[in-house]
């Protein structure tokens, strides 16, 4: 990672910078997406115990997929759900660790 980090800091030093181009803060449209970001966070923290991760992770995700990056209902409910499961395969499964639960058991 040292190297590639190394390697990207060269590249951007080395590339022309565009004088025309002086923006300190982002545009409207990726403060809006921040924010929804953050809101999202805050909403999926606040949602984890009560619904559980899997329903809850795949509800953030959905979220972002279709709000934030404005992706199509059939695209972001199948990447949602192959998400969800993976992670839950990943760390419940393959790495034993307890992941919080809803009242259902899931």
């Amino acid at each position: 990672m040292a190297i590639l980090s190394i390697l990207l800091i060269v590249t951007a030093w080395r590339r022309p910078t565009d004088s025309t181009k002086k923006a300190i803060l982002p545009g409207r449209q990726a403060i809006i997406a921040i924010v929804l970001v953050l809101v999202g966070l805050a909403v999926y923290i606040l949602l984890l115990e009560l619904l559980g991760f899997l329903v809850d992770t795949m509800l953030f995700t959905a979220f972002l997929l279709s709000v934030v990056m404005r992706e199509k209902w059939k695209m972001t409910l199948v990447i949602a759900s192959l998400t969800s499961i993976g992670l839950y395969v990943i760390f419940q499964k393959l790495l034993e660790v307890n992941l919080p639960k809803n009242m259902f058991g899931f």
